[in-house]
């Protein structure tokens, strides 16, 4: 009988978390009413506050710091530790199962590129840009160790698994505002200026889907250490402000956007004898943009009446 309940109450659990999802991204998407964030924060406030069942009611705040790096139109390597910026993070998890957790989690960091460190292919170009990045998640997260029981079914585990690899996956929104210095070393925000010739700003906030893996490792029955690289994809191809082909003409962009807009669409000619033509390549419109961490967590566990990691004494 319990352990019918139990299955009951999971499956219920999952179909109104998949529900609520599933409304969220199509009014984010289909209408103006709920913005990115918004829609993220309503799936995580039914998560938490869904009925719990007291013998899997388990709660872990964590804390994190690690470095943070963007791929895009202005870095040519899918991975590098050029112009890697430090990140860190804040997290709530809740245990639904030995092995499935979900996690609700803030982070803040820096992303940068600049063509002058993305190798001579690249210099004549002369693009950069730099933007601070706020980001809220909810993941699911499946432990393929269950260290969150006795292994052998007794009140003392003298034998308590420690150790367990992890995969999780989720849905996320950021929010971003790349910016640049012009030749005179004024930062300008790139956002508002169009310099592809836009005639509305893209949002500030946007979709993001992380996934990745870690490890977790228990060092009492309340305290956890973990690693985690976490890639980001993304929904826009603008957090470097870098989308298009081919660049706008000069003189269009001038009398449409301004003189602004039009001198930091194409930076090619700030460098003396450049020979990087007008026509060259600006941007990638096939490749959306995105970004990656790889953080080095502590989780103590709250309201702690049971073990949640495992039962060593």
């Amino acid at each position: 009988m319990e352990r019918f309940k139990a299955n009951t109450w999971r499956r219920n659990t999952g179909e109104v978390l998949i529900s609520t999802l599933i409304k969220c991204i199509y009014l984010t998407n289909k209408t103006k009413i709920i913005c990115p964030g918004r829609a993220i924060f309503l799936v995580c406030v039914t998560l938490l506050l869904t009925t719990v069942s007291p013998a899997q009611k388990q709660w872990t705040a964590y804390g994190g710091i690690g470095p943070i790096n963007y791929f895009g139109d202005l870095q040519d390597k899918q991975l590098t530790t050029t112009d890697m910026h430090l990140g860190a993070t804040l997290g709530i998890t809740r245990q639904f199962s030995p092995h499935f957790l979900t996690n609700f989690s803030i982070m803040y960091g820096k992303l940068s590129a600049n063509d002058a460190h993305n190798g001579p292919k690249w210099d004549g170009r002369n693009l950069n840009f730099q933007t601070s990045i706020f980001e809220t998640a909810l993941t699911g997260e499946f432990d393929l160790i269950n260290i969150a029981e006795p292994d052998d079914g007794n009140l003392i585990d003298n034998n308590p698994k420690k150790f367990t690899p992890y995969v999780f996956l989720g849905i996320g929104a950021f929010n971003f505002n790349p910016y640049t210095y012009d030749i005179a070393g004024k930062r300008v925000n790139l956002r508002p200026l169009g310099t592809e010739g836009q005639q509305k700003p893209y949002s500030s906030w946007q979709i993001s889907i992380p996934m990745g893996i870690g490890v977790k490792y228990a060092i009492t029955s309340t305290v956890q250490l973990s690693a985690e690289f976490n890639l980001r994809k993304t929904l826009t191809d603008y957090l470097d402000d870098v989308s298009q082909h081919q660049y706008i003409d000069t003189v269009q962009l001038l009398q449409t956007n301004g003189p602004e807009a039009a001198s930091l669409s194409y930076r090619a000619d700030e460098i003396p004898n450049n020979d990087y033509k007008f026509y060259g390549y600006r941007g990638n419109p096939g490749r959306k943009d995105g970004y990656y961490s790889l953080l080095f967590k502590v989780a103590v566990q709250l309201f702690v009446y049971k073990p949640q990691f495992y039962y060593g004494y």
